[in-house]
């Protein structure tokens, strides 16, 4: 009886056999990538049918209403307008005197927040004993209510009872300051309401952001002689560049929705000194029901934050390709 001896397939030989043919091969990875997604769609569906329902509908549904007069409740019918409610936007007065006061408050709460928050972050970062108790008191103005907080305010600074006042003639003489009553101290205690609310937040945030910094990157500056300053502008700034962009970005979005205190503290006086783009839809919406301005501020004001986050980040993306 002979034998037939058969040579033993090799690995690379097993391998370069074909096992699926072409139409077959390109059906699995179909059903492979189909498979891939609807796991994804699954886990993000809670999340889109939500932000569906309430942010892209409505928001789809207020472009549609800038074009509209009327329509939002029952029994107002609802007209076409075409641009005209864009033409308003445009030449209305008080929204002018909105948009500037928005822009001044934005850039000086988001200067005074984000410089007093890294002074703080740094202080906590090298003072690290007992810092837990400083973190609570930061933040905790954070979890107090916006209008609770307004509140809060308003009996520190009323003209007549407020406890600033009560303390400076007590001590100085003289009449008290008017904090709500006159520009630009209106505003500016506007400022210092919001910043006295997001300062713990911002604190936090940056101080994450400089405990992430490298010790190996600090060692050697420190090598080399430099200083605190130099060590902090060298070295920490670049690192938490992408960081502190990141943290414009969202600044800018939430400071522009500017409402409660304002609303709260001064309706948008006095002589619309402390009026903002928010508190001027809402008076338009609900107090006048002139829907079509309302709703045409509203976009344009969308437009104007998405332009400014959009260019955030295209500059975020070309000064990382610089980097690169």
């Amino acid at each position: 009886m002979t034998t037939v001896d058969v040579a033993p397939q090799t690995a690379s030989e097993d391998w370069a056999a074909p096992i699926l043919s072409d139409a077959e091969y390109r059906w699995r990875a179909r059903r492979y990538r189909f498979r891939t997604v609807r796991r994804a769609a699954g886990f993000l569906s809670p999340y889109l049918i939500i932000w569906g329902v309430f942010l892209a509908v409505p928001a789809v549904w207020g472009v549609f209403l800038s074009f509209n007069q009327g329509g939002l409740i029952r029994g107002d019918p609802r007209v076409f307008v075409g641009f005209d409610n864009w033409s308003r936007t445009l030449s209305d007065s008080e929204l002018r005197t909105a948009v500037r006061n928005t822009s001044i408050y934005v850039v000086i709460a988001i200067g005074v927040v984000f410089t007093l928050a890294i002074f703080l972050a740094s202080l906590l970062n090298h003072y690290r004993k007992g810092s837990n108790f400083f973190k609570v008191a930061l933040y905790f103005p954070l979890l107090a209510p916006p209008i609770l907080g307004a509140l809060m305010w308003f009996f520190m600074v009323n003209f007549d009872f407020g406890i600033l006042n009560l303390l400076k003639r007590g001590i100085f003489g003289g009449d008290g300051i008017r904090f709500l009553g006159d520009n630009p101290h209106a505003l500016l205690t506007i400022v210092a309401v919001e910043v006295w609310r997001g300062l713990g937040f911002w604190v936090l945030f940056y101080l994450a952001g400089l405990q992430s910094v490298p010790e190996e990157l600090q060692a050697a500056a420190k090598v080399d002689g430099a200083g605190k300053w130099r060590r902090f502008r060298r070295v920490t700034v670049p690192t938490l560049r992408p960081l502190l962009l990141f943290a414009l970005v969202i600044a800018v979005i939430f400071n522009f929705q500017l409402f409660d205190s304002v609303q709260v503290l001064t309706d948008g006086g006095p002589r619309l000194g402390t009026a903002t783009v928010v508190w001027f839809i809402h008076k338009r919406l609900f107090k006048f029901q002139d829907t079509g301005l309302a709703y045409a501020s509203s976009v344009g004001m969308l437009i104007v934050v998405l332009i400014l986050t959009g260019l955030s980040f295209w500059l975020l993306g070309k000064r990382r390709q610089r980097e690169a």
